[in-house]
């Protein structure tokens, strides 16, 4: 049997068996219902807006709470608007939560701790509008007049260097992408490392080495552990578009899919997989190490402080745009890092085409290092069961 046909084998068996089981089935079935649940949730979270209650008190201005009306819908807010009578109707009105604010002779603005910039906008623009209509109307102007005089003069703005609005969002969409791909790399790789130990531990490795070559059985199940984990985000993708599709949320202010763009989501799989392959040989190796599940964290905690410098960077550059640092830019070609990091420069625009290139390189030179050293490290240490083994041990058990 060749070699490309044992990887093929063990990758099979890998997906197949784990992809029949009850956990995993049901992890899968409960984070999809969770998911929808979770988008119907903040949908009638996010709809349930009521007006903003206001009032007005004491000697206003003739017709204040149309002005205030009109201003308010200017500024997009939907508000309401009471009749309170005296100054101290006002401002027990205010105390006992009536109204957010009120607005007192035209002049004063009463409440708690102090307005909202938008609220205090509303009454001002309001107050001012209602003065000029009771001074045009003492000066004997018609109502056409009345209202040349109170509309506003339309400025237009000419940007000489404009930015791009959807920058900040793409960079905290690139954020949250890179947790992703922080958990599913760690998530997965421990997957490869508690398989490989659970063969050692019931000795079900000693069958397999006697029939497949240790490059082939670590590929295999490198292979068919990655391809599970590719099945289950795409699940929870599914589940995602299937939940905005069915649920109307209302704008909250979050980038969406045209914002990102299929191309930033495009670029987080293809940077799932190098990174997913760079610490799961990784993992394999450590987890030929030991012989007990229980042993499992005495190894898994390495790949993880590796791992960590990457999400830190990222995460203090998420809102700086598509400028980055110098050593942001170096650590994006450290394939234990790349694969957080140079997603994070592609989704924001700081990234030149050869140094993707480039890090896409280094990244399979490294993948191509480290099958070499956990096939070997594997072969070393596969046999040995009890004590925990380290790596310089199972290198030279292999040499022997």
């Amino acid at each position: 049997m060749n070699h490309w046909r044992q990887i093929a084998i063990i990758a099979r068996r890998e997906f197949v068996e784990r992809a029949r089981s009850k956990v995993f089935l049901t992890t899968m079935g409960f984070i999809a219902v969770l998911i929808i649940g979770g988008i119907a949730l903040v949908s009638l979270i996010g709809t349930d807006e009521e007006a903003t209650p206001l009032g007005i008190a004491g000697d206003s201005p003739t017709d204040i709470d149309r002005y205030i009306e009109e201003a308010a819908s200017a500024l997009e807010l939907d508000v309401t608007v009471t009749e309170l009578g005296t100054s101290d109707d006002a401002v027990a009105a205010v105390e006992a939560g009536d109204v957010d604010a009120a607005l007192v002779d035209g002049s004063t603005i009463v409440s708690n701790q102090g307005a909202s910039a938008t609220v205090t906008a509303v009454f001002t623009a309001a107050a001012n509008a209602a003065v000029r209509a009771d001074l045009a109307t003492e000066l004997g102007l018609t109502g056409e007049e009345v209202a040349q005089i109170l509309t506003p003069i339309d400025i237009s703005v000419l940007e000489l260097d404009t930015a791009d609005p959807d920058e900040i969002a793409r960079g905290i969409a690139s954020f949250l992408g890179a947790l992703v791909l922080l958990t599913t790399i760690m998530l997965f790789g421990q997957f490869v490392a508690m398989g490989i130990v659970e063969e050692k531990q019931n000795r079900v490795v000693e069958v397999v080495l006697a029939r497949v070559r240790t490059t082939s059985l670590l590929i295999g199940k490198v292979l068919g552990i990655g391809a599970l984990g590719l099945v289950q985000i795409s699940a929870i993708a599914l589940a995602v578009v299937i939940g905005l599709t069915v649920v109307p949320l209302p704008d909250l202010g979050v980038p969406g899919l045209t914002t990102i763009g299929i191309t930033a989501v495009a670029w987080l799989a293809f940077w799932f997989v190098l990174g997913y392959l760079v610490y799961s040989f990784i993992y394999a190796a450590l987890g030929a190490t030991i012989s007990r599940q229980e042993d499992l964290q005495s190894v898994a905690y390495i790949p993880a402080f590796a791992i960590m410098p990457a999400y830190f960077l990222v995460s203090i550059t998420s809102t700086s745009g598509s400028e980055v640092s110098p050593l942001v830019r170096a650590a994006s070609f450290v394939p234990l890092w790349s694969p957080i990091v140079m997603p994070f420069r592609i989704n924001v625009g700081s990234a030149e085409w050869w140094e993707v290139v480039l890090a896409v390189v280094i990244a399979v030179a490294t993948i191509a290092l480290l099958i070499a050293f956990g096939a070997r490290v594997y072969r070393g240490a596969a046999l040995r069961t009890g004590a925990k083994v380290s790596l310089r041990d199972a290198w030279r058990s292999a040499a022997e």
